[in-house]
């Protein structure tokens, strides 16, 4: 599990022996497809009741499988290659499956306390409180962050009509815009995905 600097209020832990007489003796959820490569965590909040996940991984390619801490510290961030879960840990079952997908990177950003979450044409950023907000569609493919000063959250990509150029784009922080940039807001098309922001950012 990666802290990224967040602090936390829980342990996990990561595929743990299955009991041998077939009962965890805790809630059990299991996410995603059906699949023959999954992940199961023990989650142990310090001040509620333990449970179990599982979780279908999918890692072909650049796809991102981890878990995360996030801006709260009874948040869970897990990443399964095409999908993203936020865990509310106190919560036995309280899972919510994150509109991004699929995971390409996770990044806490310098000098912001957000963990934002790239595919590969978008952005979404998670606060204190959950989902903050997601970009619209910035670039055709290959987005990727980069360094960038302090505060800002920086990344580039690739634009089909433009193969050869990646243009750098500055998103900022608290409402996701880009902020500085050479951006077509048409640049998805008809297949262009709308940005979003929480009610009262």
């Amino acid at each position: 599990m990666q802290n990224l600097g967040f602090t936390t209020t829980y342990e996990v832990d990561i595929d743990p022996e299955f009991p041998a007489d077939g009962h965890w003796g805790v809630p059990v959820f299991r996410f995603g497809y059906r699949s023959s490569t999954m992940s199961t965590i023990r989650i142990r909040p310090k001040v509620a009741t333990p449970w179990v996940a599982s979780f279908t991984l999918e890692s072909r390619g650049r796809l991102i499988n981890g878990l995360y801490a996030c801006p709260f510290p009874g948040h869970l961030f897990v990443a399964t290659g095409t999908s993203a879960y936020l865990i509310r840990v106190a919560e036995p079952g309280s899972v919510e499956e994150l509109p991004i997908e699929p995971v390409m990177a996770v990044r806490r950003p310098a000098g912001t306390d957000l963990l934002v979450i790239g595919s590969f044409t978008g952005l979404a950023a998670i606060d204190h409180i959950g989902l903050r907000w997601m970009t619209g569609q910035l670039f055709t493919d290959y987005l990727e962050f980069v360094n960038g000063p302090p505060g800002q959250i920086c990344v580039k990509g690739r634009n089909y009509w433009a193969p050869n150029d990646e243009p750098l784009l500055v998103i900022g922080p608290d409402r996701g815009e880009v902020v500085q940039g050479s951006w077509n807001p048409a640049v998805g098309g008809t297949q262009g995905k709308v940005g979003w922001l929480r009610g009262g950012v």
